[in-house]
Parts: C-alpha cells; structure tokens; sequence
C-alpha cells in the first residue's frame, strides 16, 4: 500500500496546483466585484455634488425678446454684483410667446422673471412651485398676488396685466423678491 499525504489524494495526482487556481480564479472575482461596486457608489456620491452652473451673457437675448414679444420684456437693472445670469429663454412655446431670465444667487439660492402671453395658471405650474395664495404686496406701486411653497423655501410674486402674465421666484426672501420685481426694467 502506498502512503497518502494531506495534498496528494488516493490516485496519486496533488491537488495543490488546482486548489491554487480556483483561489486565483476567486480572487480575480472578488476584485472585479469590488472594482464595479466601488465605481457605482463614486458615481452616486458624485450625483450629489452640485457644480456651479456656466454665467450666461444674456444681453443678445433680451434685445431680440424685446423686439419680437408682444409684451414689454422684463430684465433687472442693475443685476445686484453677487447675482450671475445661469439662463436664458424667449420664444414661442406651444403657440405663446415665453421669455425667462434666472439667476443664482451666492451660489446656493435662485431667481428669475418669467413672462408669457400664454394661460396664467398652466404657467405658474410649469415656473415655480409655489401654489399657496398669501397677502399680496406693492412693487412699485402696483399690487401683485404672492405664493409660497408649503412646506418648501420656493416664494413668487404674479403680475397678470392684459395678454401677459409676469412672475418673479425663487428660493429668496419675499422682501429680497420684491426688490428684485422693483428693478425690473422693460426699455
């Protein structure tokens, strides 16, 4: 009879190089399993990084808005020295005229004058949040109806005049709204 040791079976043949390549083979696995685990989790934890948005030169813009809206288009001037214009929009939208200008403010809140000739309701749905009905207030001189956002940080002034509607949001105080409304500028 032939004596066995622990590595080399009955047969004679050692398992020892066998063995070795399924632990390669595992090990191989793991890493890939790792590899793919870890650049899933980088790329939801880059998700919730928030990059600045690009300044936007909107001066070509307006010009043209204010030629083709049949409304006086709104701009502030002057824009306050910590406000940079992230977006710009005019046009047509389903048959209406729209014209939209925002801003980040401090680089952690947001405004923006949004006008169009286009049905008031559908349209405070589609530029703020902000649908509960609070005092209105003055902007120079003319009354415009307030919203908040329950529950949320979203504030709105609505100015409906004629054929337009004009809504000045975002996440600012009211008072720091109206001053922006104040400094509205059509010419």
């Amino acid at each position: 009879m032939s004596e066995t040791t622990d590595n080399e079976p009955v047969s004679g043949v050692r398992r020892g190089y066998e063995r070795s390549t399924n632990a390669l083979v595992g090990a191989m696995i793991a890493v890939a399993l790792l590899a793919v685990l870890g650049f899933a989790l980088n790329q939801l934890l880059q998700r919730d990084q928030s990059y600045p948005p690009q300044t936007v030169d909107y001066a070509p813009q307006l010009t043209a808005a204010r030629a083709d809206a049949p409304f006086a288009v709104l701009a502030p001037e002057p824009v306050p020295p910590d406000w940079r214009a992230t977006s710009v929009d005019a046009g047509r939208q389903d048959g209406e005229y729209v014209w939209h200008l925002g801003f980040v403010v401090d680089e952690a809140e947001y405004a923006a004058v949004d006008q169009t000739t286009g049905d008031p309701d559908d349209f405070l749905g589609e530029v703020t949040p902000a649908t509960e009905q609070d005092a209105p207030v003055q902007v120079n001189g003319v009354r415009w109806q307030t919203l908040s956002e329950p529950g949320g940080d979203d504030e709105a002034l609505v100015l409906s005049r004629g054929d337009s509607t004009t809504v000045v949001s975002g996440t600012l105080p009211r008072d720091v709204l109206v001053a922006f409304a104040e400094s509205l500028q059509s010419h």
